[in-house]
């Protein structure tokens, strides 16, 4: 049997639909030029706003721009919980952030574990309130507000509620 034979496109049948689609192209560009321009064959319309006769333009002369002088006058009132000025001479709080407060040293324990796998130096302080001894969980000591924010935010994060407290040293 004789090796099978690849199927020879013939020169005429390329030269033919080469010259179709020439004589296509020629037509539509002929066709094109040759019909009317629609844009100008549609009219313009300049619309022309005339100003209503009953109402007048509003004077620059009587405008009001009182509220420039008002604002240099004007007196905010403050509230008497913020906080005042830190000296910059006095020494930084460290601060410590208390995670939780448990009654049995084993949960306490837990929590701490908990904390030190995400990297934080956690402790526990025992506490003894109203005769009975609480267990807190404290992260820290942060030396800066910055620092306490990010260990506040990563806290958050895991799904650790905290409270910040404050030490002077």
């Amino acid at each position: 049997m004789a090796p099978a034979q690849k199927k020879r496109r013939l020169p005429s049948s390329f030269a033919s639909g080469f010259l179709l689609g020439l004589l296509s192209g020629v037509t539509l560009v002929g066709l094109l030029v040759w019909l009317p321009d629609q844009e100008a064959a549609t009219p313009t319309v300049n619309a022309v706003i005339s100003p209503d006769p009953g109402v007048s333009e509003p004077d620059l002369d009587t405008i009001d721009w009182s509220f420039y002088d008002l604002f240099p006058k004007a007196e905010v009132a403050t509230v008497s919980g913020y906080q005042s000025a830190r000296d910059p001479e006095a020494a930084p709080s460290i601060y410590h952030l208390q995670t939780g407060s448990f009654g049995s040293p084993r949960d306490a324990d837990e929590r701490r574990a908990a904390l030190l796998l995400l990297g934080l130096p956690a402790f526990v302080e025992p506490k003894i309130i109203d005769e009975k001894t609480w267990y807190r969980v404290l992260v820290g000591p942060v030396s800066s507000e910055t620092d306490l924010n990010r260990v506040q935010m990563l806290l958050a994060t895991n799904d650790f509620e905290s409270i910040p407290i404050a030490n002077q040293p």
